[in-house]
């Protein structure tokens, strides 16, 4: 750390930027890191910007340089954004011309990242020409490899485009006042049918299709309502994709398309109906033999998804039919041994039961508060019982807080009906070991139960779990 107003590191800036070239590769490479990481005096000294960028333009010429002259311009775009603005052009011919300069994917991307950046704080008029301007040269390479493939029958990869695109997509995030048309909506209308026909060329394969989906997540995220056009074509082709090729990153897509969407009155049956076209083959593939285990990934981005709708539209997902295949697939997987598969699951379920407590002075409540009751008189029982089976048997120690989140709001929500469901979960657990010998007393259980039913916080119910489990383990 340094202190950015202290006059000497302004002198030593100054004196690093007029360095020669002709001294040696070593000197120049770490006094262009150097300048990278003083971007913060750069910001508090404007003035240095011009013989700064002179400087490191040199340094991006040269192939042993160019990497590290690309992070440094980054660094200064990221910290100097509003001093940056007057410098786009040049930023913009950089990113042109971009593969004609010797650099490292991380460094070009970054470089993108730098210039999307800087973009986001030109005024709104200009952002739309810019932006074309700046996607244009990743859009003309899709469709080349489009052309390209089409005419020889071979396949290119296009992943270095798309994440170009990605990374401009997720950094240009100008300021859009509510009401005013967003500057990046029509470029990305425009944009839209070549990242479509990209997913189409090459559906079944599931390291492009990953990438196509991220560059539409964060198309989706840059414009948010601002894309409602082409949520009904992405929507299709998703779930026409996704009957054939069920990739996980769809499903993580469509969690997206909920957040931004979900609370719009006349999208949500538009996406009751992309989810429940997701599940049915979502759910056979899940339903084949090690489903669950062998595909975490689908497990996790599933249960984003759904929790999603119940973050946004609650009401929509219970009233559905669909809800009670959801809820039977949750609690068939509370078993899986997978990180972030679990916790997705876990996430979902106490989420959808805090649906029936939260917010209680909103005209939903009682409508959610009922519709909750019910899928706990249905499922309830079962839950419980699976909940408390896999801490003691299946499920490692640092799933355990996420579970005791789980029970304890079954409990917030009916604690009489809990009690009763946890005495007769605790009623059906093993006495004894497969030797015969005693592993749990009467006495214990009768512990545990009280411990849990008359916690008051729910770091209490997860201490008794973890202490409990500890005599089946």
């Amino acid at each position: 750390a340094y202190n950015i107003n202290n006059p000497t590191l302004t002198e030593v800036l100054e004196q690093v930027v007029l360095l020669p070239e002709t001294v040696h590769i070593a000197v120049r490479y770490t006094s262009i890191e150097l300048v990278g990481e003083m971007s913060e005096v750069i910001d508090r000294n404007p003035c240095m910007l011009d013989p700064v960028l002179i400087f490191l333009m040199k340094g991006l010429r040269e192939k042993p340089l160019a990497s590290v002259a690309a992070k440094a311009i980054h660094n200064i775009c990221s910290v100097c954004r509003d001093h940056m603005a007057q410098h786009f052009q040049g930023l913009l011919n950089i990113a042109r011309a971009l593969d004609s300069f010797a650099l490292s994917t991380e460094a070009a991307v970054g470089l993108l990242k730098g210039t999307a950046l800087v973009l986001a704080r030109l005024p709104l008029e200009k952002i739309a020409e810019c932006l074309n301007d700046l996607c244009a040269v990743q859009v003309m390479a899709l469709r080349k490899l489009l052309a390209q493939d089409s005419s020889s029958g071979k396949s290119s990869d296009p992943t270095v485009w798309l994440d170009r695109l990605a990374v401009i997509f997720r950094h240009t995030n100008p300021i859009v006042e509510n009401g005013q048309t967003h500057p990046c909506q029509k470029v990305i209308q425009e944009i839209w049918p070549v990242l479509s026909e990209t997913l189409n060329a090459h559906q079944s394969d599931n390291r492009i299709v990953e990438r196509c989906c991220r560059c539409l997540r964060f198309a989706v995220r840059c414009v948010g309502k601002g894309s409602a056009s082409l949520l009904q074509p992405l929507v299709t082709q998703m779930v026409s994709v996704y009957q054939v090729y069920p990739h996980s990153c769809f499903l993580y897509l469509g969690s997206i398309l909920v957040d931004e969407y979900g609370m719009e009155e006349g999208c949500r049956q538009g996406l009751l109906d992309m989810l429940q076209a997701l599940c049915m083959p979502t759910f056979q593939l899940l339903e084949q033999p090690n489903g669950l285990r062998n595909h975490p990934d689908t497990v996790d981005d599933l249960f984003r998804l759904v929790t999603r709708f119940v973050q946004r539209s609650p009401v929509t997902l219970l009233s559905s039919s669909i809800i009670v295949h959801i809820i039977q697939c949750a609690i068939a997987a509370t078993t899986l041994d997978h990180r972030d598969a679990n916790c997705s699951v876990m996430k979902f379920i106490r989420d959808l039961i805090h649906t029936g407590v939260t917010n209680d002075h909103e005209d939903d409540f009682e409508m959610r508060k009922r519709l909750i009751g019910h899928v706990m008189e249905q499922h309830g029982q079962q839950l419980v019982t699976q909940l408390i089976n896999t801490c003691c048997f299946c499920l490692p120690p640092y799933t355990l807080p996420d579970v005791a989140e789980v029970l304890w709001e079954i409990m917030v929500f009916d604690r009489p009906t809990f009690c009763r469901w946890l005495e007769t979960t605790l009623k059906g657990l093993p006495k004894e070991t497969a030797g015969g010998a005693l592993s749990v007393t009467h006495k214990q259980l009768t512990d545990f139960h009280k411990q849990v039913t008359s916690a008051e916080e729910c770091k209490q119910v997860c201490w008794a779990i973890r202490e409990f489990t500890r005599l089946y383990r």
